[in-house]
């Protein structure tokens, strides 16, 4: 229902004021199609046809007599209360922050508060780089509006924490992951974002740092240049690298003798010997020790801290789960990841060439339908003649008409199939950011002639609706993980490849 006045105002005596509608239009949508425009005619009847006009409009409005919140633009609103900010005539007491400042007037103050107007000077204690912003920041509360620069957005986050401004608090946030972080030189990023936001447990923030951090997480965890921020990391900033699933290193080891370093930093004792044990505690459910070589378990397990006797069966319970996952087949891994499924079977960004392989998906891959979308691998090999594999993985989200939902399609091809053919052993892992969601095992055989099979995942992996309405806001799986093992060939006259298992 639409509803349109024009009024105009009569002379009439003082402190009254007379309207009198010269002309009203009233236009009703009805649910399956707009009414007539009725329009006011003119005749002698026009006063009566007013009235009934206007007791027609009563019923109609009837339904709605709930009523209905509207709202203005909430600019022009807050403009209004910029004359009370920096104002000496409509202050009642004025902060001292570095410079003095007129405070905010009684007038300003919600009525439900008590205002106190005893005390006409306050002085407030505020980080040198955060005296500067306080004006801005004080304006804000006046009128929902501040300049936000590369120089002074944390200064002004820090005061929106302090004195917990949550409209303040956001707007800083989303500026800094969008216009801040992203052209910040490393260490700025690391001495000022990332450490203001480890303190203050500010998660997007977090995410966004460790996410340009992880990068260059070898050249931190072992350069001199970063020895200093590398050994004052507190527990908790050394956590949230762990957690992360985007850490670029050699391999899973690299990433436990980064932590080694990190504990015998000589500035803090508390992390050495059996005082460790809180920390530990905390650290090794993070390490990825199922994909560390049976070797480097057994380095770790033969070592003086894991020797330690009250340190010891934490070592242990981690180590031994690793040497069952690896010993067991690729097919009966599934059992194990369902039992104590967790961030410990999760892949990083190895760039040493292995058997196992992280791909990462984006919720645009995810969201689009029968698109298709293909990842690049190298991988270890069995064969003599090849250092390495080459692989491809094609894969696309497909809607099946028959079941009524969607399914991942993957496709893997052999790239550089040799004489010898190549039989083996599969296990795909989709995974999100904490734990596997879904586990397919198989086997496949690779020649030159049938260098391509599509992985059979019919009724194993069809993606839940939540997946496929909205994979941004829902949690998604955010990437694949493939483990491929070399089998024993069918065919004797062939290279037999190596059996690893």
């Amino acid at each position: 229902m639409e509803l349109f006045f024009y009024n105009e105002r009569r002379n009439g005596p003082p402190n009254t004021n007379r309207f009198k509608t010269k002309r009203m239009l009233l236009t009703v949508f009805s649910s399956a199609q707009p009414s007539a425009v009725s329009q006011m005619p003119c005749g002698a009847d026009k006063g009566q046809q007013i009235q009934d006009e206007q007791h027609q409009l009563l019923q109609l409005s009837a339904p709605y007599s709930g009523g209905m919140d509207c709202y203005a633009d909430d600019r022009d609103a807050l403009n209004d209360f910029a004359k009370y900010f920096n104002n000496a005539h409509l202050s009642d007491m004025s902060l001292a922050v570095g410079d003095e400042l007129p405070g905010p007037s009684a007038d300003s103050v919600p009525k439900h508060q008590k205002w106190n107007g005893d005390k006409k000077e306050l002085e407030l204690t505020e980080e040198p780089q955060c005296q500067a912003m306080f004006g801005p920041f004080l304006r804000f509360l006046y009128c929902n509006h501040i300049v936000l620069s590369v120089d002074n957005a944390l200064p002004v986050l820090i005061l929106a924490d302090k004195y917990n401004v949550t409209g303040l608090k956001k707007i800083c946030i989303d500026f800094a992951i969008n216009y801040v972080l992203p052209e910040l030189k490393l260490k700025d990023l690391f001495h000022l974002w990332f450490n203001y936001s480890t303190k203050a447990y500010h998660v997007p923030l977090i995410k966004v740092c460790i996410g340009i951090l992880a990068k260059q997480f070898k050249e931190l965890a072992t350069s001199d240049d970063w020895a200093p921020e590398w050994a004052e990391l507190d527990r908790d900033q050394l956590i949230e690298f762990l957690r992360s699933n985007d850490l670029v290193v050699p391999n899973e080891f690299f990433v436990w003798e980064g932590v080694l370093k990190w504990m015998a930093a000589p500035a803090h004792p508390e992390r050495r010997g059996t005082t460790s044990s809180p920390i530990l505690v905390q650290i090794l459910p993070l390490i990825r020790f199922p994909f560390m070589s049976t070797e480097e378990l057994l380095q770790i397990e033969d070592s003086k801290l894991a020797k330690t006797p009250q340190l010891s069966k934490l070592f242990t319970q981690h180590t031994h789960l690793a040497f069952k996952f690896i010993s067991l087949p690729l097919a009966s891994r599934t059992k194990l990841i369902n039992e104590t499924n967790g961030p410990q079977f999760l892949l990083r960004n190895y760039t040493e060439v292995q058997w196992d392989k992280r791909m990462c998906l984006t919720a645009e891959q995810l969201y689009l339908r029968n698109q298709d979308h293909s990842f690049k691998v190298t991988t270890k090999s069995s064969s003599l003649t090849l250092p390495s594999w080459e692989w491809k993985l094609d894969f696309q989200v497909a809607q099946n008409l028959a079941t009524v939902s969607d399914e991942l399609r993957l496709q893997l091809t052999a790239v550089d199939v040799d004489h010898s053919c190549r039989s083996v052993e599969y296990m795909l892992m989709l995974c999100g950011q904490k734990r596997v969601l879904r586990t397919v095992t198989g086997t496949k055989l690779f020649t030159k002639s049938r260098f391509s099979a599509e992985l059979d995942l019919r009724g194993k992996l069809a993606l839940a609706n939540r997946w496929r309405l909205a994979p941004p806001t829902h949690s998604p799986p955010d990437h694949l993980m493939t483990n491929r093992r070399p089998t024993r060939t069918p065919k004797p006259e062939l290279t037999k490849p190596l059996d690893i298992i």
